[in-house]
């Protein structure tokens, strides 16, 4: 016999069936939420982004100078935590108009230099163009492959990486070949966008979280030496040839 529960009054048991069916869709719909923000968030890139190439020029010129993108990169906060000094070599990955490289030039000045590579030949094409008119004579552009930067054996301080990570297939390998153009402590400095941002140029599982660059660079024979935090959209990590 299945016991019959009377201790609730008639009136006090409804009220309190009403307050159970309020709450039960409010739970369902913080289960569900939950469970699109986790599915928003992967700990792993899942597939690779449209390639930056294949838009036309103008479109990409546009894009990597806009005027306000200086509000939120903070190009010369960039700069001047990297603490180049006269003489460094910078070689900087997926340079596109080479918003970074030709402040990365005028940093290592006069006797420094700057390897401005992308895998896009016409957009090296207006960075030299822009570098000429600004008298930038220490910036040198280099066409690299999808798989490997061509960097100068043994003549590089700082590799850096600003949105460019994503676009790139196999990192790990790409790194480890990147290493014989690194000196000896030679850094690496990589910024990007965390799957989700607010502000993020592509959807969750097409970028590349933090975790996950700390451990292709590990990997690849890099450690993490620094963190900076004043990038408000993107992450800003540091490490060191081991």
């Amino acid at each position: 016999m299945i016991p019959v529960l009377k201790s609730l009054p008639e009136d006090r048991s409804r009220m309190t069936c009403r307050r159970l069916l309020t709450k039960v869709p409010a739970l369902a719909i913080f289960l569900v939420a939950a469970a699109a923000c986790t599915h928003s968030t992967p700990q792993t890139q899942q597939r690779m982004p449209p390639r930056t190439q294949d838009r036309p020029l103008q479109d990409r010129i546009k894009s990597g100078e806009r005027s306000e993108r200086e509000t939120w990169q903070k190009p010369d906060e960039v700069v001047q935590a990297l603490a180049l000094k006269n003489g460094d070599v910078v070689a900087d990955i997926g340079a596109g108009s080479g918003y970074f490289s030709r402040r990365f030039a005028g940093a290592v000045a006069p006797d420094g230099k700057v390897y401005a590579v992308d895998v896009a030949a016409d957009v090296l094409g207006y960075l030299q163009q822009e570098a000429e008119k600004e008298g930038l004579r220490n910036l040198v552009t280099i066409v690299s492959q999808e798989d490997d930067p061509l960097l100068p054996r043994d003549a590089v301080d700082l590799v850096f990486f600003c949105d460019t990570t994503h676009h790139i297939a196999n990192r790990t390998d790409f790194y480890r070949r990147m290493l014989p153009g690194l000196k000896q402590h030679g850094r690496l400095a990589i910024i990007d966008y965390p799957p989700g941002g607010d502000h993020a140029p592509h959807p969750p599982e097409q970028l590349v979280p933090r975790s996950q660059v700390i451990s292709e660079a590990g990997e690849a024979g890099f450690k993490l030496v620094d963190e900076f935090r004043f990038l408000p959209r993107q992450y800003f990590l540091v490490f060191e040839r081991r």
